[in-house]
């Protein structure tokens, strides 16, 4: 069998087994005949490509994933998944995510642990446990608000799966002015929390646009109008824990980083195995600054967006 026909195995293998469509409807999504899925599905059981996750080291949409790769050489990885609808874009990844976690975490683990809807959705998606004892840690502040997608909320559920523990920051994730901001990291707590992050095995963090309809900082009313107009300004098109950067990687000058508590970007960039998980067209160039900015060492997101991406670093979009 070659890589090609492979390649489609394991695409519908995914559909049908993670995303739980049925073969007439992945039938229609990759203009097949049913019967061909349905021999598809039975090929991918009886060679051990389906397992209870997919097994198979040619995941779907391996040849975006290699592009990717050659584009950006800091990748440890990348995981590419055909998602059926934009709509449920968090839910997918969530799994996907979940996923990628259950196949790398090993007993006694340090996970650091930012917010937002995709990394809840992860936490949602473990299905099994089979190492215990990890450690977790916070690598930004609370929210105030939207309780479900708190780090802190993140934290404690991914622990408890796991049979482990969290370390949080205990401080909002934005507050008032530069001198609370200084105030809080040096709290003994604070500090201490820091050097753990920092010394994390694995990283989980969202990847944030500037656009007021999708950031999670509309949800928590973080940012107001103004703050929103000077990161466009300045050219902002993402960002990690807090911290906004251009489509190049660079961080931007904001008074809003200096009311920010969490690890500094630079940290992040210097961190091992950071896994961005973030997916979505309105993401495209949010993804692309991460990249270039070598912030993340793994990318997991869905095929549409990894293909714009592509694109956007051909020289194409």
């Amino acid at each position: 069998m070659d890589e090609d026909d492979l390649e489609l195995m394991t695409r519908v293998a995914w559909l049908h087994f993670v995303e739980g469509m049925t073969q007439g409807a992945i039938a229609s999504y990759l203009g097949i005949s049913q019967p061909k899925v349905a021999r598809l599905v039975d090929k991918a059981q009886k060679r051990g490509i389906v397992k209870i996750s997919i097994a198979s080291p040619y995941r779907s949409c391996l040849e975006v994933e290699r592009q990717l790769s050659r584009f950006f050489p800091t990748l440890k990885d990348v995981l590419v998944v055909p998602v059926p609808s934009q709509e449920t874009i968090f839910e997918s990844l969530g799994r996907a995510g979940a996923w990628y976690l259950e196949r790398v975490l090993r007993d006694g683990d340090l996970v650091g642990i930012a917010w937002g809807r995709t990394l809840k959705q992860v936490a949602l998606s473990i299905k099994r446990a089979e190492v215990k004892n990890l450690k977790f840690v916070t690598l930004v502040g609370g929210l105030t608000s939207s309780a479900s997608l708190n780090p802190y909320t993140i934290g404690e559920k991914l622990a408890s799966i796991f049979e482990g523990e969290c370390y949080y920051l205990y401080a909002p994730a934005v507050v008032e002015s530069e001198e609370v901001r200084n105030f809080y990291l040096n709290e003994r707590i604070n500090r201490r929390t820091l050097d753990l992050a920092r010394q994390a095995k694995w990283s989980l963090v969202g990847i944030g646009t500037v656009d007021a309809r999708y950031s999670i900082y509309s949800l928590t009313g973080f940012i107001d109008y103004h703050e929103w107009e000077l990161l466009r300004q300045k050219g902002a098109v993402g960002d990690i824990v807090g911290q906004f950067y251009d489509v190049w990687g660079n961080i931007v000058d904001t008074p809003l980083h200096r009311r920010t508590v969490a690890i500094p970007l630079e940290d992040v960039k210097r961190m091992q195995n950071v896994i961005g998980i973030a997916g979505g067209l309105n993401k495209v160039e949010a993804i692309l600054g991460a990249l270039r900015g070598g912030y993340i060492k793994i990318l997991i997101t869905d095929e549409l967006t990894a293909l714009k991406i592509v694109e956007y670093e051909k020289g194409e979009g």
